[in-house]
């Protein structure tokens, strides 16, 4: 299957493939979605990958995802935003405001950035802290 995917699609070092099928209950309308979606990883294991060992391993990929950069795209607009050359600089230090928003304890970042809004000595104090 490597030499398969490296030689047909120019993908080295393709250690493992599978596919995922997701159901959910969307609960406004009580309708069940269900997709299938096909991955491939690099990871090189010592060992063969079980389906529950992947599965974790997809999941801990999407909590990062999820909990990161879906946050600083929507959350922060951080893909309209231009700063290419300082990107870098910029990421830290909207890595670093979401760390102190998170430490406010709102579900959501938006909720966060509401809290501060509100009350600005607050973040004055985390800033301090």
């Amino acid at each position: 299957m490597e030499e398969y995917l490296e030689a047909c699609f120019g993908w080295p070092g393709v250690q493992w493939c599978g596919w995922i099928e997701r159901r959910r209950v969307v609960l406004s309308s009580g309708q069940v979605e269900e997709e299938v979606h096909v991955w491939v990883g690099g990871g090189s294991f010592r060992w063969a990958l079980t389906a529950e060992q992947a599965a974790c391993h997809l999941r801990q990929h999407w909590g990062i995802e999820n909990g990161v950069f879906y946050v600083r795209d929507v959350s922060m607009d951080e893909d309209r935003l231009h700063g290419r050359k300082i990107g870098y600089g910029l990421s830290s230090i909207r890595n670093a405001a979401l760390n102190l928003l998170r430490t406010l304890g709102a579900p959501y970042i938006p909720d966060a950035r509401h809290i501060l809004a509100a009350r600005a000595a607050l973040g004055l104090s985390l800033l301090l802290c």
